[in-house]
C-alpha cells in the first residue's frame, strides 16, 4: 500500500493525445506541451492580424490586446507549469498518508478505492468531452471579447464581421485556452472528492504532531504549488481590465472592489479542498485538549506537592532533575495542542497563494500612476523638507 502510484495530470485522452504527438513525453513534456499550445494559440492569429493591419489599419492593433497576449503567451504556459509542480507533489502527499501511516491499515482499501475512482475520472473520455461541451456550450452563447461590443478591436471589421484573425481566435485559439481553463477546474473537483472521501475515513491524527495540523499538514504542500494556477488566472482578468480602462473608459477605482474580490476568491477556490478536513481536526484538537489537560492538572499537582508544598526529597537534587525536564516537555505537549490548526496548510502557505492572486493586479496601478511618475514623487517625499 506504500506504492500507490497516483497522478491528477498525467492521463486523461488530452494527455494521451499528447504523448501520441511526442509533446508530453518524459520529465518536461508538460511545460513542452504548454509552450506548444501557446505558440499554436497566439502566433497565427498574430501573422493574420499584421496582415489585416497593413491593408487596413483598425482602431486597436493586436499588439495593444493585453488580454490576448496573456491568454495564450502567460496564463496557458502557466497551466502546464502548475501541473508540472502540482502533481508529484499531490502524488507524494497521498502516498504519505499512508506511510505515515494517518490512513489507518482497516482503511487501507476504502483509502485505494477513492483513489482508483479518482483515475477512473481523470481517464474518463465522458468526463473530458463534457468540458469540451461545455466549453462550446459557453461560447455559442456569446465570444468574450473583454470589450464593449461597440468598440472594434483587430478581431472584427466595421460591418461586425470576423477578419481572418478573428475567425483563428474565435474557432482556435479561445476554444482552446478556455477548454485547458476548464480542464484545470475539473481536476480540481476530482481532487476535491478524493480529499472529501479521505476526510471520512477514521483517520490517526496526532494532535503533538509538529506540522501543526495532526499529521495532515503534508496536505497543504501541494496547494502551494497551484501559485501558478493563482498567477495565470488573475493575470487574464488584470489584462482585460487593463484593456477596459484604456479603451472603454472604465475607471480605475471601479476595479478595487472585482480585484479585491477575484484575489479572496481564487485564493479559498484553491484552497478549498482542505476545507474538508475541519471536523476531523477540530475534533482531534478538542479531544486532546481535554486528554492532555486532565493529564496536565494531574501532573503540576504531583509536581507540587512534591517540590513545593513539601520538603523536597533527600535523595533527589532538584538540579538536573527529570521532573522538571517532564514538566517543561509537558508543557511543550501541550502548547502543540493549543496552537494547532483546524486546516492542513499554514497561513503562510495561503498568504503565498493570494500573493500570486494579487500580484497580476499591480501593473493595473501604472495606468493611473506611470512608474516614473511614482518614481519622481517618492524622491520628492523622501527629500523636499
Amino acid at each position: 500500500m506504500n506504492t500507490i502510484d497516483f497522478s491528477l495530470c498525467c492521463g486523461g485522452p488530452f494527455y494521451r493525445a499528447a504523448r501520441t504527438l511526442g509533446l508530453a513525453r518524459g520529465k518536461n513534456g508538460l511545460l513542452r506541451t504548454g509552450v506548444v499550445l501557446a505558440l499554436l494559440t497566439w502566433v497565427p492569429p498574430a501573422l493574420l492580424a499584421l496582415l489585416h493591419e497593413a491593408m487596413e489599419q483598425g482602431p486597436i492593433s493586436f499588439f495593444y490586446s493585453f488580454g490576448t497576449h496573456v491568454r495564450f503567451l502567460v496564463a496557458i504556459p502557466l497551466f502546464f507549469f502548475a501541473e508540472w509542480l502540482f502533481d508529484p507533489r499531490a502524488g507524494e502527499a497521498i502516498r504519505r498518508l499512508v506511510g505515515t501511516e494517518v490512513i489507518r491499515s482497516a482503511d487501507h482499501t476504502r483509502f485505494a478505492a477513492a483513489v482508483a475512482q479518482a483515475i477512473r475520472w481523470r481517464d474518463s473520455w465522458l468526463f473530458e468531452a463534457a468540458l469540451a461541451a461545455l466549453t462550446v456550450v459557453l461560447l455559442a452563447n456569446g465570444l468574450r471579447t473583454d470589450l464593449p461590443a461597440d468598440v472594434l478591436t483587430w478581431r472584427s471589421r466595421a460591418d461586425d464581421s470576423f477578419t481572418l484573425a478573428g475567425w483563428y481566435y474565435a474557432l482556435v485559439s479561445i476554444p482552446i485556452f478556455q477548454f485547458l481553463a476548464w480542464r484545470w477546474f475539473g481536476r480540481l473537483v476530482i481532487w476535491s472528492v478524493l480529499l472529501w472521501r479521505v476526510a471520512r475515513l477514521d483517520l490517526h491524527l496526532i494532535a503533538t504532531h509538529p506540522d501543526g495540523a495532526g499529521g495532515l499538514g503534508v496536505l497543504g504542500v501541494p496547494h502551494v504549488d497551484l501559485a501558478p494556477l493563482a498567477l495565470a488566472s488573475t493575470a487574464v482578468l488584470s489584462a482585460s481590465y487593463a484593456e477596459q480602462v484604456m479603451f472603454a473608459g472604465v475607471p480605475l477605482s471601479s476595479l478595487a472592489v472585482p480585484v479585491t474580490g477575484v484575489v479572496l476568491g481564487v485564493t479559498l477556490m484553491l484552497i478549498a479542498p482542505l476545507l474538508f478536513f475541519i471536523h476531523p481536526l477540530l475534533e482531534t484538537k478538542q479531544r486532546a485538549l481535554l486528554e492532555y489537560g486532565t493529564l496536565a492538572a494531574t501532573y503540576t499537582r504531583e509536581f507540587e506537592a512534591k517540590w513545593l508544598r513539601a520538603a523536597p526529597p533527600q535523595d533527589h537534587a532538584i538540579l538536573g532533575t527529570a521532573d522538571i525536564q517532564s514538566l517543561a516537555d509537558l508543557g511543550t505537549s501541550f502548547g502543540l495542542v493549543r496552537d494547532m490548526t483546524i486546516l492542513p496548510i499554514s497561513k503562510a502557505q495561503i498568504l503565498w497563494i493570494a500573493a500570486s492572486a494579487a500580484l497580476p493586479f499591480v501593473p493595473l496601478l501604472l495606468i493611473e500612476f506611470p512608474l516614473d511618475q511614482l518614481i519622481i514623487d517618492s524622491f520628492r517625499t523622501v527629500f523636499t523638507v
